[in-house]
């Protein structure tokens, strides 16, 4: 049976070949091209152009991939995953994701992206609690026994993206929001009656613009720009009162994002890129209404992240090859002050900065429907953490030799440099991009010749483009 089944997916190949209308890329080809998170919080290669991927970044590319759909199916991890120990792979909310764009004329399309997430509200969420730790203490006070509520992280966001392709440029649009809600109401008749009700919640909204402008020659220029709105709430009531249980806390947050890329053609084969991308997230827990029996919190609590990536590299391509690489500069701080008068403000800066970070992957076609791919990505940092608080401060700082990757179960962070291997198929409209597992290389791979349950392909994108 599985003899039968490779020879009829050879048989549907060599069928296609003629037909061969696919857009192949995304995630999983990013991932084999040397892709990191280059400031994007997303798997990228940040100096390939053209891919779908980049749709989830800048929604004029949209207007590239209209009558297209697309899934991220994740899949095992990348590399150090064995029987013995290592970790397991790990699909499901937040790894998988999927978008169909469909083009209403020659002009105008319209699309839908479904659970993928870039938010930080499950960032902003965790600042009630202080489960995050970046406080002294939890916004909810425990006198009189108010303890925080767990607030249920949001699992279900979803994008309406539209864009336009103009004569001179493309451009479009997304709003995305995404809740999760617990809810609890009782009543007791008594004697004496009672009742009670609590409510853990999480909400975003986000909106993204952005535009792909060609300016001539092969030049070209785009860029983003993102603005999310986080809020979180925890709030307790009973009646009769019972201080224990009542109490109302928030927390809010606002992020922007701010992408952009230029691509100069300097001959027939090669374009020079440069980039640059700039983050930030502020977020504020705060007591809205004080437990029964206590006065209004004197405690003020603020985070901030700060992220940016600046690089230059290029793109070369020929008939059957295509590079794309280059150099950055990347850095992330995350900031907590934290004040409770007469106590001065405490202050913890922790500070990521890399220089240099490689981003390397090449690309070839053996056949009209077969492509193999490698990539490099390497990164060189420091890492600091600074305490400031009135009994003094404390700074140290470490070097961080080690390169690491986040995205579904791929997360080597031991792991020194990052070499990536990954294969393309084209079947008439359909195409699929896997990364292809190191232990397929050294033990065979697990749909023919493996003794026990290993990974052939890491992470796997799905793709169809249905149009004329």
């Amino acid at each position: 049976m599985k003899q039968f089944a490779i020879v009829a997916v050879l048989v549907v190949a060599m069928g296609s070949i003629a037909l061969s209308q696919a857009k192949p890329g995304g995630i999983a080809r990013q991932v084999a091209m040397g892709g990191s998170q280059a400031g994007t919080g997303l798997v990228l290669n940040p100096f390939i152009m053209d891919d779908p991927a980049v749709m989830l970044v800048n929604p004029a590319y949209q207007a590239m991939y209209k009558d297209y759909g697309w899934s991220n199916v994740a899949g095992g991890g990348l590399t150090g995953l064995s029987t013995a120990g290592g970790p397991i792979g790990n699909d499901g909310y937040g790894h998988q994701s999927a978008g169909i764009a469909f083009g209403l004329n020659s002009d105008w399309n319209l699309g839908a992206i479904l659970s993928y997430d870039p938010s930080a509200v499950n960032f902003v969420n965790t600042l009630i609690s202080n489960s995050s730790g970046l406080f002294p203490a939890s916004i909810v006070r425990s006198t009189n026994g108010r303890f925080p509520q767990g607030i249920p992280p949001v699992a279900n966001v979803w994008e309406v993206v539209i864009s336009n392709h103009m004569s001179s440029a493309d451009w479009g649009f997304g709003v995305m929001y995404g809740w999760s809600n617990t809810d609890t109401k009782a009543t007791a008749a008594g004697p004496p009656a009672s009742s009670g009700s609590s409510e853990a919640s999480s909400n975003v909204w986000g909106f993204r613009a952005g535009v792909n402008v060609p300016f001539g020659s092969g030049n070209s220029f785009d860029a983003s720009a993102s603005l999310r709105l986080d809020k979180a709430n925890d709030k307790k009531s009973t009646s009769p009162i019972v201080a224990a249980n009542t109490g109302d806390f928030s927390a809010s947050g606002t992020e922007f994002q701010v992408n952009a890329r230029a691509k100069f053609n300097v001959s027939s084969k090669f374009n020079f890129i440069p980039y640059g991308t700039l983050v930030t997230v502020s977020a504020e827990p705060k007591e809205d209404v004080p437990p029964s029996g206590l006065t209004a919190t004197t405690v003020s609590e603020k985070a901030s992240v700060l992220a940016y990536a600046v690089g230059a590299g290029g793109e070369y391509k020929t008939s059957t090859f295509y590079f794309a690489g280059g150099v950055s500069w990347q850095s992330a701080r995350i900031k907590a002050e934290s004040t409770a008068p007469p106590t001065p403000t405490a202050t913890t800066t922790a500070t990521y900065t890399a220089l240099p970070v490689f981003n390397l992957g090449g690309e070839w076609w053996f056949t009209d429907w077969l492509a193999g791919r490698a990539g490099y990505y390497r990164s060189i940092g420091n890492f600091n953490l600074k305490t400031e608080s009135a009994s003094g401060t404390f700074e140290g700082n470490l070097t961080v030799p080690n390169s690491a990757i986040a995205i579904g179960a791929i997360s080597p962070t031991n792991f020194d440099g990052l070499v990536t291997l990954g294969l393309g198929f084209k079947f008439g409209g359909a195409a699929i991009d896997a990364t292809v597992s190191e232990e397929a290389l050294r033990r065979g791979l697990g749909l023919i010749g493996a003794s026990d349950n290993i990974n052939t392909f890491g992470y796997m994108t799905a793709s169809y483009y249905f149009g004329e």
